[in-house]
C-alpha cells in the first residue's frame, strides 16, 4: 500500500467511485433497465417470457418458497447460467414476474357504468385474479409497484378518480388505498377457505364453546359469526372506501364552489 507524501492529501479510495446498483424494483431500476443495451443471449429459443412463464407455473403449484432459480432452470431444462442471461438475480425475477401478474389491473371494465361502479369491478377483478395466483400476492410485500403493468393500473385509477372530481394529489391516494386493501383483504385469507362447510361448523362450535362472562358476543352470535365469509367482509370494506370516495369527491365539488 503506496503512503502519501507529507503535504499530499491521501489517494483517494476507488471504492468510493462506485456506483450500487439499484435495488430492483425502484424507480432508479426500471429507469436504468430501459436504458441498458440489450442483453447477448446465446440461446435464441429461451426468452424472457419462457423464463417468467416457468416461474408462474412453479409458483403457483409449488408457491413462493420455491421460486428459486435453480428450481426455474430445472423446469425449463436449461443451466442456471442461461437464466442470468436475462435476469441478475432471483429479486430482479420475482420484480418482473409480480410486474406481469399485475396487468389485469388496467383491464377496461364494461361500458355504461360511472366511476364507482367501474372502481367495484375493478376491485373484484384484481382480487379474483390474486386468489387463483395466491403466490403473486405473497410476493407483493414492500414492492414499489413501478413497472410499466402497475403504471399502467395507475393511469387507469387516476383516470378514474380524477374524472370523478378528486384532485391528482388525492386520486392517487384514493387508488392507493383501494390497491392496498384489495391486497390486505387477499393476504388476511391466504390458506383459509371461509366458504368451507367444515371451516364454518369448527368456527362456530369454537365460538361456542368460549367463556361466556369474557366473549359474551362471540358466544352470543356464534352461529352468524360462523357464516361470515371473506367474500362478505370483501364487500363491506370495498363499499365503506367508495363511500368514503364519494364523500371526498362532494367535499371537493363544495371547495371548487
Amino acid at each position: 500500500m503506496t503512503k502519501a507524501t507529507a503535504g499530499e492529501p491521501p489517494p483517494e479510495d476507488p471504492r468510493k467511485n462506485q456506483r450500487a446498483e439499484p435495488r430492483p424494483g425502484t424507480a432508479a431500476w426500471w429507469l436504468a433497465r430501459e436504458n441498458e443495451p440489450a442483453r447477448q443471449r446465446r440461446r435464441r429459443s429461451l426468452t424472457l417470457d419462457a423464463v417468467l412463464d416457468a416461474a408462474m407455473a412453479l409458483l403457483d403449484t409449488r408457491g413462493a418458497a420455491a421460486l428459486t432459480m435453480r428450481n426455474i432452470a430445472d423446469a425449463l431444462g436449461c443451466t442456471q447460467a442461461s437464466l442470468y442471461r436475462h435476469v441478475r438475480n432471483r429479486e430482479e425475477l420475482v420484480t418482473l414476474l409480480v410486474d406481469r401478474a399485475l396487468d389485469v389491473a388496467s383491464s377496461v371494465p364494461p361500458d355504461g357504468g360511472d366511476w364507482a361502479e367501474k372502481a367495484a369491478w375493478s376491485a373484484r377483478l384484481f382480487r379474483e385474479h390474486l386468489l387463483r395466483h395466491p403466490g403473486v400476492a405473497s410476493l407483493l410485500r414492500g414492492t414499489e409497484r413501478l413497472g410499466p403493468n402497475s403504471l399502467a393500473g395507475v393511469q387507469y385509477s387516476l383516470e378514474l378518480f380524477i374524472g370523478a372530481g378528486l384532485s391528482p394529489r388525492l386520486a392517487s391516494a384514493a387508488a392507493s388505498s383501494l390497491a392496498t386493501f384489495i391486497i390486505g383483504s387477499v393476504h388476511l385469507n391466504l390458506g383459509l377457505d371461509m366458504s368451507d362447510p367444515e371451516e364454518s361448523r369448527h368456527r362456530r362450535l369454537l365460538y361456542r364453546s368460549r367463556d361466556a362472562a369474557a366473549f359474551p358476543l362471540l358466544v352470543q352470535h356464534a352461529d352468524t359469526l360462523a357464516e361470515v365469509s371473506s367474500d362478505d367482509e370483501f364487500e363491506v370494506g370495498l363499499n365503506a372506501l367508495l363511500t368514503g370516495f364519494r364523500t371526498l369527491i362532494h367535499n371537493s365539488d363544495l371547495t371548487r364552489d
